[in-house]
């Protein structure tokens, strides 16, 4: 917890920059007098962002991983709609976006029924929802056995099965999760599964990316680059940017929003792999999923553009932890 903070209370700004050691109100001081109004709020909005982000405060429980994620000190995430008169989407904290998120869950429910395309009372869509029962429920077991709070203890898990095909005809293989635990899988991705293991190899990535709230750090990535762009393209710099938008757009793409992605990829890899073995599933399926896929996806993009580890390296990366997961997280 924060210091001089209490337990559930919100955080201030300062708070989080007496963390890091600055007193602001000195600097605010010696700034004022010495720079312009224009130069003063500039190098000030510098120092706050600097501030929030550098030190990424937050953690991610398993595996303690150092996460941008404004939630954790009450800051709303806001993103710019585009345009200078649009009114940018604010979500004011992690209820409020897990709210919105069960009402567009519970729509695209109900627009997968009304097209015939949600899948219920067969045994695949059954095996689906039992093992996620089954793999959020250990997890809860295993927080009571350490004596301590789940971390998604809030959350209202729910699970579906979908049959539905893209653009050319070809059955969709993959799955999803939401914030707040809703989670989808096609039909497409069920023989790549081929069986109970294989399901909640997949089930434990997904519910890992919802545990570890990597949509949040990527919505709080996401507000800070687009309101430091709309900061940026307002000066001097921000005509020559313009005038090189695909420079700019590849700046951002490949060099911070994919390697992020791939890093959250690879963290949701060894949480679902923790997750199955809490729950008594075979690690070791999770390796044949990957070669199952591997065989699925033969015309895959190199590493470097993608937002996910190439099948090789996930592979590898899967054998090489699983004398640690047996031993950290043994089954419940």
């Amino acid at each position: 917890m924060v210091p001089g903070s209490s337990p559930g209370g919100p955080t201030n700004l300062i708070t989080i920059f007496d963390i890091c050691g600055i007193n602001f109100l000195k600097i605010f001081h010696v700034m004022k007098e010495k720079l312009s109004r224009r130069k003063f709020f500039y190098g000030a909005c510098c120092s706050i962002c600097s501030a929030l982000i550098l030190p990424s405060c937050a953690e991610v429980p398993i595996t303690n991983r150092r996460q941008l994620n404004f939630y954790k000190y009450n800051l709303p995430i806001i993103i710019p709609s585009g345009g200078s008169s649009s009114i940018p989407k604010i979500y004011s904290n992690e209820n409020h976006l897990n709210t919105i998120i069960e009402k567009q869950y519970g729509k695209f429910i109900q627009d997968a029924k009304s097209k015939k395309i949600l899948i219920e009372n067969t045994q695949e869509s059954k095996s689906i929802k039992e093992i996620g029962i089954h793999i959020s429920s250990s997890i809860n077991k295993y927080y009571i056995n350490q004596s301590e709070p789940n971390p998604v203890g809030n959350f209202n898990w729910e699970f579906a099965l979908i049959d539905a095909k893209d653009n050319e005809g070809n059955l969709i293989k993959n799955a999803w999760c939401m914030p707040g635990g809703k989670i989808a899988f096609y039909t497409g991705i069920m023989p790549i599964a081929k069986n109970d293991d294989g399901i909640a190899s997949i089930m434990g990535h997904e519910i890992a990316h919802a545990f570890a709230r990597h949509t949040v750090e990527r919505l709080t990535q996401h507000s800070i680059i687009s309101i430091g762009t709309q900061g940026v393209l307002n000066t001097s710099y921000g005509k020559v940017l313009a005038q090189n938008s695909d420079i700019y757009n590849n700046i951002v793409q490949f060099g911070i929003m994919l390697p992020f992605s791939r890093k959250m990829e690879s963290e949701a890899d060894y949480m679902g792999l923790a997750f199955m073995n809490l729950a008594g599933y075979n690690m070791q399926e999770s390796v044949e999923v990957w070669k199952r896929m591997k065989i699925e996806n033969k015309k895959t993009p190199p590493e470097f553009l993608s937002s996910h580890p190439s099948p090789d390296n996930r592979i590898e990366n899967l054998q090489n932890w699983m004398n640690e997961v047996k031993l950290k997280y043994p089954t419940v």
